[in-house]
């Protein structure tokens, strides 16, 4: 009886050494949330002990955020204290940690709330980075692979970039998410933005889709990726040049084209400055007024009316809440839009022939997205479309967060149920062998 009782005593042992170990120690992942103003958001951080102290990064669903860095972070049992700094400002956080779980405050600008987690009882290796350069021409890009964990070769997929300054960071939640189901996923920075040569200002969509189609070259050549299998994933800007940057691909396994215009670029244009205004809610006579001062704009932004009209526009409205003052006759606003002026994303939508997912939310207030899905599938379908769905998520925005009405009341921005996993879903379906193919068309 001794020995078994001896027995049992050294299995409790072995087995709680390890959870005596992790107490001792701040490495590892851990989850819970933010708290603030009475709203509440999942967080998970990672922590990662090293020679020079340790190191941080948080993820977030409903954020939609991976990989964001932590600094300063400071443990002196049991006080612990981090920041995350932006280029606008600097967060703090600081509680206390005891066994497995730890609680405190922060304070993100003037708001304060409060936070609290516990140790993640798995640590599910996250994928891998692999570091990656290549090249368009004379033009040096640069990026980051995720990698998924398990034995190869993976499907991949390439991210395209939205409009302005998007480095690899705005893709980086998708890409891990996709890398967890198996993709090697790339991102990468705009040409001129990061570490990433040329000038995404002096480009216009061809050049664009050309760096897309150089990004799904890099990705088809690593050994762990199945060649052939690599599909694209544009937003917004990324997703109305996606059937251009498909063409200049020769034929990618999948496009996903996510609050992508099917109109023109002036018609898109007006339609989500008009939206920036509010010209919906407002009377009839300031909407008019508010539509002649859009009107102006897209006439020097596409049609060549000198900068002096809009700024003469802009005088006459200046006084009114809902105007805004144009952007100086300098900035890259002006040459891009004349750069994408002609651009007739139907007829490349008209060759693709490879299967395509059209995601939009409902309420989306830079691209009509109902409009915009009856076009391309319109082309697509009546040209060499082979598979074809569209996805529209209820209540979303152009970014796929649920659409609120403005209040003084804060809250943390919640994702559209289903997003992004039914896209993942998708993607997965059409790289899997074996799985038919089938064609579906948008419900109006």
């Amino acid at each position: 009886m001794r020995s078994i009782t001896t027995v049992g005593i050294l299995f409790w042992v072995a087995l709680l050494a390890p959870l005596r170990a992790a107490e001792n120690s701040l490495q590892g992942t851990w989850v819970g949330q933010w708290t603030r103003e009475g709203s509440t958001v999942d967080v998970t951080l990672h922590f990662l002990k090293t020679e020079k102290g340790y190191e941080g990064t948080f993820d977030s669903e409903g954020l939609r955020v991976a990989e964001i860095p932590m600094q300063k972070i400071l443990w002196h049992r049991p006080n612990l204290s981090w920041e995350v700094v932006s280029d606008a400002s600097t967060e703090t956080y600081s509680g206390q940690l005891r066994g497995n779980a730890f609680s405190g405050q922060f304070k993100q600008g003037d708001a304060k709330g409060t936070f609290s987690f516990t140790r993640a009882r798995t640590n599910l290796p996250p994928p891998s980075h692999e570091e990656i350069k290549f090249s368009n021409g004379a033009v040096m890009l640069a990026g980051t692979i995720f990698v998924p964990t398990g034995k190869g070769p993976h499907p991949g997929i390439v991210f395209l970039h939205g409009s302005g300054a998007e480095g690899r960071w705005a893709s980086n939640y998708l890409a891990g998410a996709f890398a967890r189901r198996g993709f090697a996923a790339l991102t990468f920075d705009k040409r001129g933005v990061g570490k990433s040569g040329g000038d995404w200002q002096q480009a216009g969509f061809e050049e664009l889709a050309e760096d897309a189609a150089a990004a799904v070259a890099a990705l088809s050549a690593r050994p762990y990726v199945t060649r052939g299998r690599v599909g694209i994933h544009g937003h917004s800007q990324g997703g109305t040049l996606s059937p251009l940057a498909a063409m200049r691909i020769g034929h990618p396994a999948f496009v996903i084209a996510s609050a992508a215009s099917g109109l023109s670029a002036r018609e898109t244009e007006t339609f989500s400055v008009g939206n920036s205004l509010g010209i919906k809610g407002m009377a009839s006579s300031d909407a008019e007024e508010a539509r002649k001062f859009v009107d102006a704009i897209m006439e020097t932004a596409f049609s060549g009316q000198p900068y002096e009209c809009v700024v003469e526009a802009w005088q006459k409205v200046q006084k009114q809440p809902w105007a805004f003052e144009p952007p100086p006759k300098t900035d890259p606003y002006w040459r891009f839009m004349q750069r994408i002026a002609d651009y007739d994303g139907v007829s490349f939508w008209r060759q693709l022939s490879a299967p395509t997912l059209l995601v939009f939310g409902v309420e989306d207030e830079r691209v009509p997205p109902r409009e915009s899905a009856a076009r391309i599938a319109e082309a697509y379908l009546h040209g060499h479309g082979t598979s074809l769905k569209v996805m529209f998520f209820p209540g979303a925005d152009h970014t796929f967060r649920l659409h609120t009405n403005a209040s003084s009341t804060f809250h943390w921005p919640k994702t559209a149920p289903g997003y992004p996993d039914a896209i993942i879903d998708w993607a997965e379906g059409i790289v899997s062998p074996g799985i038919p193919l089938t064609v579906s068309v948008p419900s109006h």
